[in-house]
């Protein structure tokens, strides 16, 4: 599926199942697990979307997670820390989780 500015949450949830997340509808609110493994080995992160008046909204949970499991306890908590959301065509152009070609080098200070 070809990635656009305009993506509504149905296209969203297809576009991110394709790059390996897991994703389940809670009300109106869109709930993904992601294996992170290319960036963080042996971890999951958790995202959120929402459709908006704005767009699509998508909100990354800060933490990351030693399984899925975790990640879908961290996004049942309402009170997880959680990055600004984002409108779609912001997020997309600076997330690196869907990169498969990523690497972080951490740098030891």
């Amino acid at each position: 599926m070809k990635v656009n500015s305009r993506m509504n949450m149905v296209q969203f949830r297809s576009w991110l199942e394709e790059q390996g997340a897991w994703c389940e509808m809670d009300g109106r609110r869109l709930n993904c697990v992601i294996d992170i493994d290319h960036i963080e080995p042996g971890l999951w992160a958790a995202i959120t979307a929402v459709q908006t008046s704005q767009g699509l909204t998508v909100t990354e949970l800060v933490d990351y997670f030693s399984s899925a499991e975790e990640a879908w306890d961290a996004l049942d908590d309402r009170y997880s820390p959680a990055f600004p959301p984002q409108l779609f065509k912001d997020w997309v152009g600076e997330q690196y989780l869907t990169d498969k070609k990523a690497a972080v080098e951490k740098l030891e200070i």
